[in-house]
Order: C-alpha cells, then structure tokens, then sequence
C-alpha cells in the first residue's frame, strides 16, 4: 500500500488521538497537525479510500482494524529512522528529521508491510497499491 509522508503523519495523529478516546474529531487532526479543516477532509478521503479509516456522517473518525495495524507498523519503522539518523553537515531541527524519518518510511518497498498484514488479516485484496 502507497503512502505518502503526508498520509503517515495524518495516521499517526489519528491513531495518538484514538489511543485516548475512541472517536477522533477534524479539528482535533488539524489542530494536532496545525492545519486546516479542509486540509484535513483531503487526506480523510484519501485514508478512506485505502481502508484505514471511517468517517461518520457527523465528522467522528475512527481508525479501521487496518488503520491501527498501518499506523503502528510505519511508526515503528519511523522511530527506528528517528533514532538511527546520520548526523548531517547543518544542523536538523527535531521537527526536520521526523519529517525526513517519515519521507523515509512512505518511500520504502511495501513488501514487508504486505507480508505481516496478510500474516494478521489474510490476503490483501487492495487495489490502490
């Protein structure tokens, strides 16, 4: 599945929120993420086209089964990125190597990831790989 840094970082918002109560509002992701609502209604569709969150009729949003297992399978490997990362020529803010750590992620092969899913869930049968 194709991820976008964009996307990973509105997952991990979602699924830290969701972690605390169980339904997630728009505004709390786009103040989370310092963004705006339509921002966060963009990237909603997007994450519901690939089955990793419902959104209900009144703007609640919920991770799906496959939501939580994506978000904590790429943070993961985000944190592990995070922490590894080469000491560069210029200085790196926090913010600049998450960042950098979540390009990262969203631009490494899917195979592992397809892997432990089907290994949880079964076969994936998802179209907009």
């Amino acid at each position: 599945m194709f991820l976008s840094d964009t996307n990973l970082r509105y997952l991990f918002v979602i699924d830290d929120i969701a972690r605390k109560k169980a339904a997630v509002s728009s505004m709390e992701v786009a103040q989370a993420l310092g963004v705006t609502k339509p921002s966060v209604a963009r990237v909603l569709e997007s994450l519901m086209e690939r089955g990793l969150v419902v959104k209900e009729r009144y703007g609640k949003v919920y991770l799906t089964d496959r939501g939580a297992f994506t978000a904590r399978y790429y943070h993961d490997i985000v944190r592990r990125i995070f922490h590894s990362f080469p000491e560069m020529p210029f200085p790196l803010t926090e913010e600049q190597k998450y960042g950098a750590a979540c390009a990262m992620a969203a631009a490494l092969p899917v195979e592992d990831y397809r892997q432990r899913y089907d290994r949880v869930f079964g076969a994936e049968t998802d179209e907009t790989e």
